[in-house]
């Protein structure tokens, strides 16, 4: 049989690999505030079965010393309450918690005996035991994960394998290899093992306490039946309301301590994983995992505008594919022999990471780029399977498109009748799509996604002589320019995530900037600084672009001024479309907005939001009115008049009688977003349209 397992020559004994001394004082210190947290667990349990068993034992002796029917009322509601206090204890300690995934789709050794064969000598290498189960599912992530209880808190389970099949289309064998053995490196020496039960606990003590909802559904179904029975199972539910109450606070600072540890067991699960491949696999990893996850996102978003169509992927893992390849294309990226990207430094170049993080509660991966200086630290060398990751899988196309269908099975079941599109079609579809409406690339991007500033008396001042040598179009839309820019409007979305943190819109007790942590007051200070930071940088972005149109608008002069003139006028048509578009987008914001109030609203029938939307739906109508007169109202497509027209011979009454109308609040909510959409385009074509003119000014 074919060993597609990558070895390595210059193999470390990963039993010389020892956790660092920060990650043992972790391990210490989390298990005693474990210890601490079970001790008192434990007497509040006893508390609680102590009330019960005297509840009950007391209503039972009540009766027997004054037997009578009052005594005999109040001895068998002691016994009840008692009963359910047990009961109660019982559901809240031995709740079971599955780990729900519709999409999972089990392997069998019998029919992936190479997959099989590799995990095998990867267990033997890592030194953990073999997964109980494997399974596929449609992620970019492997995972090992179990069906926890409270037993579990004491003897771990089994753990199951889940890999992700948008994953295994984005790696080669030895890439492949490196993310599982991160993986199988929480469980390979003791102490890593224990601390995956700690974070096993972790959760599963923060699922006891803050997502067992389990008691008030209870409650809520006995109120139905019988009123005494929801009167106890309120008083019960109380009971063990308070005891989460406690068990909540003192949980906080387990969970503080586990927090600490997390990011030392990140580290070490990534030592073990590139001694094992290499630091190139390594790198390439995480990088691929990355554009993987990027090009399924992409996919998994644009099925509900397919299915609108009445479209559907034919096989989605297929058109992932086409996409890393397309986006390779897009941003000059070589291809392997596995047909994958080389993904370099200088790609990440363009792209700019936001300084604020808010850590989720289980994420403790470091960023990519702490973890790639950590490779390179390193320094491990292996020579590389350059196979796809798909070579340990029997049938590929087979489980991409089984796959696919079960995704459509339970996300749009109905689209088992629509007409298929396949990868090529749907890469070509995009790739028109880009080539609409791509501004020309001598610009370097300066323009995308964004207005052009207002237009004023300086913006027609020509350029003298002198300030006309030192500028050319790549000087003016250099690369160092956008970047400043990009820079400019990472930091301005920064500074409104700093206010709201400060503000209490966004709950978190602490937040990272610039890889730091800070507690929530300082949020405030970091926003003030960051805001006069982006002042400065707008009016610097502001008198760039006036510099930018100077320097055209001399050009321009010098072939006349009658080009000069339509120059500036096309400009400031430009500015037109783009404040009627703002007050579009404002409107249709307003519009979705109460929309979702509506069917979010815990009243049956909110008269007064209906009555808000008529409001804001003839408002819209106005806007609309003003659009359709417009000149650039001629490029939207044939249907989208006729929707159009139907539209503003309807109403903007959306109850009846207090009865909503449903039909006719999905007819607005379609109606403004189209609209809003292909208006939007419509001023990136004329923004196209001007950019292309300059170009013809060029000498």
């Amino acid at each position: 049989m074919t060993n597609f397992y990558p070895g390595c020559q210059n193999e470390i004994n990963l039993a010389l690999i020892e956790p660092t001394l920060l990650f043992k004082q972790q391990i210490v210190k989390a298990i005693s505030c474990v210890v601490l947290f079970f001790i008192l667990y434990v007497v509040l349990l006893l508390t609680a079965v102590a009330l019960a068993v005297t509840c009950i034992s007391g209503g039972a002796l009540l009766f027997r010393t004054y037997p009578g029917w009052i005594t005999g009322a109040i001895g068998l509601s002691l016994i009840v309450l008692g009963g359910m206090v047990l009961f109660f204890l019982l559901k809240f300690m031995f709740s079971k918690k599955a780990a729900i995934n519709p999409y999972r789709e089990e392997l069998l050794a019998d029919h992936h005996p190479h997959l099989f064969d590799f995990i095998r000598q990867l267990v033997r290498d890592t030194r953990i035991r073999f997964p109980k189960k494997i399974f596929l599912v449609p992620d970019t992530n492997t995972g090992m994960y179990d069906d926890s209880n409270f037993l579990s808190l004491f003897w771990p389970a089994r753990k199951n394998l889940e890999i992700g099949i948008g994953l295994v289309n984005s790696v080669n064998l030895s890439e492949f290899k490196m993310l599982l053995a991160h993986e199988f490196a929480h469980f390979s020496k003791r102490s890593m093992k224990l601390g995956s039960y700690i974070y096993t606990l972790n959760k599963r003590l923060y699922s006891l306490l803050y997502e067992n909802e389990q008691w008030d559904e209870i409650e809520a179904r006995w109120q139905q039946r019988n009123h005494l029975l929801s009167f106890y199972a309120h008083i019960t539910t109380r009971i063990l309301h308070a005891i989460q109450f406690i068990l909540k606070k003192v949980y906080t600072v387990t969970n503080r301590q586990y927090q600490q540890l997390s990011r030392e067991m990140e580290w070490y699960a990534d030592t073990i994983a590139v001694n094992l491949t290499s630091t190139d696999s390594a790198i390439g990893a995480v990088r691929r995992q990355e554009m993987g996850a990027y090009c399924l996102d992409h996919c998994f978003h644009k099925m509900p505008d397919l299915t609108d169509r009445s479209l559907r992927f034919d096989n989605i893992f297929r058109v992932q594919r086409a996409l890393i390849h397309y986006y390779a294309t897009q941003h000059n990226l070589q291809l392997d022999e596995a047909a994958l990207p080389v993904i370099t430094d200088h790609y990440f170049q363009a792209f700019l990471k936001s300084r604020v993080q808010l850590r989720d509660q289980w994420t403790s991966h470091l960023v990519r780029e702490a973890r790639e200086s950590h490779f390179r630290n390193t320094a491990i060398s292996c020579n590389a399977s350059p196979l796809s990751a798909w070579a340990l899988f029997s049938e590929p196309e087979e489980i991409q498109r089984k796959m696919t269908d079960q995704i459509y099975a339970l996300t749009t079941p109905s689209a088992s009748n629509f007409e298929r599109i396949t990868a090529d079609e749907y890469i070509s579809e995009l790739a028109g799509k880009h080539q609409l409406y791509e501004f020309p690339p001598v610009f370097n991007e300066y323009y995308d996604n964004r207005n052009f500033s207002e237009f004023n008396e300086g913006f027609i001042q020509p350029l003298s002589a002198e300030e006309l040598a030192g500028l050319s179009t790549g000087v003016i839309y250099s690369p160092e320019c956008v970047l400043r820019m990009r820079t400019l409007y990472r930091d301005r979305q920064d500074a409104e995530m700093l206010g709201a943190i400060s503000k209490g819109e966004i709950k978190t007790r602490y937040f990272e900037f610039d890889g730091q942590k800070y507690s929530a007051p300082r949020a405030r200070q970091l926003s003030r600084m960051l805001w006069e930071h982006v002042d400065k940088e707008q009016e610097w972005l502001k008198q760039h672009d006036q510099l930018a149109f100077r320097y055209h608008y001399t050009i321009a002069r010098q072939e006349s001024q009658e080009i000069a003139d339509l120059l500036a006028e096309q400009y400031t048509e430009i500015l037109k479309y783009q404040q009627s578009g703002q007050q579009l987008n404002n409107q249709v914001i307003k519009l979705i907005h109460c929309i979702s109030l509506i069917f979010n609203s815990v009243e049956q029938h909110p008269a007064d939001l209906y009555e808000t939307l008529s409001t804001e739906c003839w408002n819209f109508k106005m806007l609309l009115n003003q659009i359709t007169n417009s000149p650039i109202y001629h490029s939207f497509p044939e249907e989208m008049d006729n929707r159009i027209r139907t539209f503003r011979e309807q109403g903007c009454r959306f109850a009846d009688d207090i009865v909503p109308d449903y039909v006719a609040i999905q007819s607005l909510h379609e109606i403004s977003s189209s609209l809003m959409e292909h208006y939007n385009s419509g001023i990136i074509l004329l923004k196209k349209t001007y950019l292309d003119f300059l170009l013809t000014l060029e000498p």
